[in-house]
């Protein structure tokens, strides 16, 4: 099966299933028994129905139930998605950027080790004032500012390193 240039970036990335796009995963009610059917978790965080990240489904980057992901994942598709949709970045570029934001993340994974995922719980801590040094933060911005300017919305939630 040939897969579409939004959907071979996507199973190539895997940013938005592993926790570092964000936490959580919004969950519609009427959704709840399809996630679950599927072996996903469904929790409430903040009075909202939602899937935990990074998903349980992702192996090594991939979806493993891509052609059945729920519609919460379906409707998703990041700035960079969009404009591979929208021919405004071709396939091999769109890619070499997501290679870079994979590239800062083990960077950072290097620099601040412990459980995944790691933009998340790394965030949090430097939020905290719990770094493990400056090369660490500054591992955190670097990841930040390559997902801000090529992968968030430009009108979504900043980080604010």
């Amino acid at each position: 099966m040939s897969l579409s240039g939004l959907s071979a970036l996507c199973v190539e990335c895997g940013l938005c299933c592993d926790g570092s796009l964000f936490r959580f995963l919004p969950v519609q009610r009427a959704e709840v028994d399809r996630y679950r059917a599927l072996g996903l978790p469904v929790v409430t965080h903040t009075g909202v129905l939602a899937m935990p990240l990074p998903c349980a489904k992702l192996e090594a980057r991939c979806c493993t139930i891509y052609a059945e992901r729920p519609s919460g994942c379906r409707g998703f598709v990041c700035h960079l998605g969009d404009r591979l949709e929208r021919q405004q970045v071709a396939f091999p570029e769109a890619l070499a950027v997501v290679r870079e934001a994979q590239r800062r993340i083990g960077v950072l994974r290097a620099a601040w080790p412990g459980p995944e995922p790691v933009v998340q719980r790394t965030t949090t801590l430097a939020h905290q004032g719990d770094a493990p040094g400056e090369a660490a933060v500054e591992a955190l911005r670097a990841v930040h500012q390559w997902l801000d300017a090529n992968l968030h919305w430009p009108d979504g939630p900043k980080t604010g390193l």
